[in-house]
């Protein structure tokens, strides 16, 4: 066989893909150092960036140039720097931030990317590997963690929210069951737009007792919460359950355990709205961030990221029947609707 001869464009191809992770540790430390909150009252001097965050200010520099030159932060003259809007997204506590994610996943997500190989012999999780038990006993263990875990996951709700309040039309629905609903931004979001609404937020006790906090005063008197496991029980008799970002987290045999449970609670008629990346079915492979997502799921937990006729399967073998899936103009998440018939 003729020695292969590898381009000189295709190594450098490669080493951009891997600076990829470079430039992914430069944002963990801007996270972690709140450099976006610093800068949010106009530009600074790298030496009062450093003095306010007790930094080294060359090292502090490296990571500042570093970012800027990507287009994380700008850089202006004399080595002062400002906000810009992608460094917006690191700001603490504001909708759409992807702070606490970007802290999740290259803290404790973080090993298990390192360690896929152990996924693809073993067919087993790489995080339950590195640290001795599954991501929500961890989650249990350091519950500071998980919640930083949450907001993470609440940062990126603005993502897709709005696609979700656009496109599907929540009003003819007058009880409304939010499965794993969080700190219930989603129940808040719907109630606010249906008017003649009530819903229910469901989750574990330990999340609950947050969400009760948090309703806002103009929804007190028709949002709800209930606590419990998806997996024993959920509210019953409602006209629509929601499930945002649950579904991706198990694998098939635990999923259909889930819409089980959901179908026994569901009268005839009601519907079941499963709110998860949709891999396309395309036989040419085209990037799609739901292929990559999915690799978090190998990654981290026994949860998949599935195609539209995986979530058919799913759902048929539970007794509901498959709808559609509906487009809300994010590939992070689409809509699986779903029907008790």
């Amino acid at each position: 066989m003729e020695k292969l001869q590898i381009k000189p464009e295709l190594t450098s191809k490669m080493f951009e893909v891997l600076s990829g992770m470079w430039i992914t540790g430069c944002v963990k430390t801007a996270s972690e150092l709140n450099i976006a909150d610093h800068l949010a009252d106009g530009p600074k001097a790298i030496s009062l960036l450093a003095e306010e965050t007790d930094s080294q200010e060359k090292q502090l520099y490296r990571i500042m140039r570093a970012l800027s030159s990507v287009g994380i932060f700008e850089e202006l003259e004399n080595k002062i720097f400002a906000l810009n809007d992608l460094g917006a997204t690191l700001l603490t506590g504001v909708p759409g931030t992807v702070k606490d994610f970007v802290l999740a996943n290259m803290s404790e997500h973080f090993p298990g990317f390192g360690d896929l190989t152990y996924s693809v012999k073993t067919g087993k999780v790489p995080f339950e590997h590195i640290h001795g038990m599954s991501l929500w006993d961890y989650y249990k263990k350091y519950p500071e963690l998980a919640a930083n875990f949450g907001r993470g996951m609440t940062g990126l709700s603005g993502m897709e929210l709005q696609g979700i309040i656009q496109t599907y039309d929540f009003t003819p629905y007058k009880k409304i069951v939010d499965i794993g609903g969080g700190n219930g931004v989603m129940m808040h979001s719907i109630l606010n737009v249906s008017p003649e609404s009530s819903g229910i937020i469901f989750d574990e006790s330990h999340v609950i007792e947050k969400t009760k906090q948090l309703i806002p005063e103009n929804l007190k008197n028709r949002c709800f919460v209930s606590t419990g496991s998806f997996f024993d029980k959920v509210p019953e008799d409602a006209d629509l359950y929601t499930m945002k970002w649950i579904i991706h987290d198990w694998n098939d045999e635990e999923c259909v355990k889930i819409l089980k449970v959901c179908h026994h609670a569901m009268p005839k008629g009601a519907k079941l709205l499963i709110i998860d990346a949709v891999i396309p079915d395309d036989s040419q492979n085209k990037p799609h961030i739901a292929k990559l997502l999915d690799i978090v799921m190998m990654a981290c937990i026994t949860g998949r990221e599935r195609s539209a006729n995986e979530f058919k399967d799913l759902v048929e073998r539970a007794g509901l029947q498959f709808n559609r899936v509906i487009d809300i103009g994010t590939e992070a998440k689409s809509i699986v609707e779903c029907e008790k018939i």
